[in-house]
């Protein structure tokens, strides 16, 4: 009998020895599980986004390079979300802009599933757009994912811009007089201008910013005390700043503005091409 309890005993603590091994053993098992699950998203999400977001987000999510179905590059109309910005800091930069109170995960998941302003569509078929809600999530996985200590280490404008349009022109070490030809390609293709205010001679309507046509005069009329050229170099650099009073479907909403924040940042890298900008917006 003695021997029975004895062995009965032995087989009890070895078996919780057992389950206590297991237990122990469990939260690496559901953190690894939890880690591929979430790759399996962010490669999913990857896929959709290429097919479906890049287009006006750009391949990398910076909106810098956009393209059409058949392979050509066009302008960007979406705002960057490659972008320190909106992934760096809880909240980010863009998440306060908006007024958001929330997580940054919620923020984009919400804006894809939703839509934001009159650019950006529903996605999640809860709103009458194509994704499944597992697909909004992993579209959102794939953008939180940008998130990166190089990302969040580089600052918003590297480029010590001046405080006026004549003080940053007038760096003839830096900045040779402005070239309006290449400022009509640089408008047109690379930084896609032309995709939200339409073209410079109005021929071309915008879909969601103000008309820029007569803004060599209009410029000056906007803000006291502040010339067109100014004016146009402050709402490049800094866009919420200046919300213009009309847009193609109305008064112009903001701030903060639509027009992506990171111009500054990405002229900063040639700064030439501000003054290229600036001489074609203003006839110069």
């Amino acid at each position: 009998m003695q021997i029975k309890i004895v062995i009965g005993t032995i087989a009890f603590m070895l078996t919780m020895m057992v389950f206590g091994y297991s237990a122990l053993r469990e939260p690496a098992r559901l953190e690894r599980f939890a880690n591929a699950e979430l790759g399996r998203s962010i490669e999913a999400g990857g896929h959709i986004f290429a097919n479906n977001c890049a287009t006006c987000h750009g391949v990398d999510g910076t909106a810098e390079a956009c393209f059409d179905a058949a392979g050509n590059q066009i302008a960007c109309q979406g705002l960057p979300l490659n972008f320190n910005g909106l992934l760096c800091g809880e909240p980010s930069q863009r998440m306060t802009d908006m007024g958001w109170n929330g997580t940054k995960a919620a923020y984009v998941l919400t804006t894809v599933a939703a839509g934001r302003g009159p650019i950006m569509p529903t996605w999640s078929e809860q709103f009458g757009g194509p994704l499944r809600q597992d697909q909004v999530r992993d579209v959102t996985n794939f953008v939180l994912n940008w998130e990166s200590e190089t990302l969040c280490a580089a600052p918003v404008i590297t480029y010590d811009w001046p405080e006026t349009a004549d003080e940053f022109l007038a760096r003839t070490d830096e900045v040779q007089p402005g070239d309006p030809t290449r400022g009509g390609e640089l408008y047109t293709v690379t930084y896609g201008c032309q995709a939200c205010h339409g073209s410079i001679d109005g021929s071309v309507a915008g879909v969601l910013g103000p008309s820029l046509t007569n803004i060599e005069t209009d410029g000056a009329t906007r803000v006291e005390g502040m010339d067109a050229a100014t004016y146009v170099y402050h709402s490049i650099l800094y866009p919420s700043d200046h919300i213009a009073p009309e847009c193609p479907t109305g008064p112009c909403a903001g701030p903060p503005s639509a027009m992506p924040a990171n111009f500054g940042a990405r002229m900063g890298e040639n700064p030439q091409d501000m003054a290229d900008i600036l001489a074609v917006l203003l006839g110069e």
